[in-house]
């Protein structure tokens, strides 16, 4: 078979998803991602913020699935981009 043809497999960072569920609920997922406290500090502030009113419990569990695919990314927005 050519080397043309063969698709990379994305990787599942384990230590992401053991975040996501440990730490996920609080925006402690997006602090591992970015390993920048200067670029995560928002993003981890919005999900802290969206879980008092229970919407932040819907992005961590689509954050979860989309790990699992290889897809995590660090804005929700860019799923939906």
């Amino acid at each position: 078979m050519s080397e043309e043809y063969l698709v990379e497999e994305k990787k599942i960072d384990k230590w992401l998803i053991f975040t996501l569920f440990l730490g996920g609920w609080f925006g402690i997922d997006k602090f591992y991602y970015t390993k920048n406290f200067v670029d995560a500090w928002k993003f981890a502030l919005v999900k802290l913020l969206y879980n008092l009113i229970l919407l932040g419990v819907f992005w961590n569990i689509f954050d979860i699935v989309m790990a699992f695919k290889g897809k995590y990314q660090l804005d929700c927005r860019e799923y939906f981009a």
